[in-house]
């Protein structure tokens, strides 16, 4: 009888470790889960609407003077997106600092919570300048500018769907087709996560984090949709 609860004890074990690395695939923004909607993710901080410095529902809202990876922040975006189903849910977070912060310190708090960096990272924007061209930059790391990252979008994609899924996912990235769906797949990540010291990164401010999943959240609402379909 010991013997044998011994190996349903390990075999909770091993399964609560396997979940625990299931949940770490891709990088989360601190105290938050990536498609929170944004009830959630203001308990998940333990505040109100009456909190942020600014609340639109449904968009976002906005936390000022909050310390984050050793830091003292300016201010830290909270970004949703509805993707067609009523339903908005955290995708993005972007954080700023001040001038004079030690962004070296942040940095190994950073290294510390998401492991080793990567060496470059391919970006894939919703905004498209010129039509039919998908908007698409890639960036290699420098002293001023680091990046992580999981796995190349493919990885998540079952074989047998992966043109249902390329079908479904046009409408939601800008001049993605069917002949450059195969690249979009190897080289977008669900979740980027870019740190920078000098504003290297656009749209980034001198001192800066962004945290991005779109993609996840996208595939994550795809995967519903289609398991719905069966």
């Amino acid at each position: 009888m010991k013997k044998v609860l011994l190996i349903l004890f390990l075999a909770v074990i091993l399964l609560c470790s396997c979940s625990k690395k299931a949940d770490s695939n891709y990088p989360e923004f601190p105290k938050t889960k990536w498609g929170m909607s944004m009830k959630e993710t203001l308990d998940a901080y333990k505040i109100s609407k009456k909190d942020t410095s600014y609340f639109e529902e449904g968009l976002g809202f906005t936390l000022k003077g909050y310390k984050l990876f050793g830091e003292k922040t300016s201010e830290i975006i909270f970004s949703f997106i509805d993707l067609k189903d009523g339903n908005p849910v955290l995708c993005a977070v972007n954080v700023t600092y001040p001038d004079n912060t030690d962004m070296n310190n942040v940095l190994k708090k950073m290294q510390k919570a998401y492991g080793k960096t990567i060496s470059n990272v391919t970006i894939y924007d919703q905004y498209q300048v010129i039509e039919g061209i998908i908007p698409v930059r890639e960036y290699s790391e420098s002293e001023h500018l680091k990046f992580w990252a999981d796995e190349p979008v493919i990885k998540y994609l079952p074989e047998k769907e992966n043109e249902n899924y390329r079908d479904h996912w046009e409408p939601f990235q800008p001049g993605l087709t069917a002949e450059n769906w195969d690249t979009f797949t190897q080289n977008a990540r669900m979740v980027t996560v870019v740190w920078s010291d000098n504003g290297e990164f656009p749209s980034l401010e001198k001192n800066s984090l962004t945290f991005k999943a779109y993609n996840l959240i996208v595939y994550n609402s795809l995967k519903n949709r289609l398991s719905n379909q069966k």
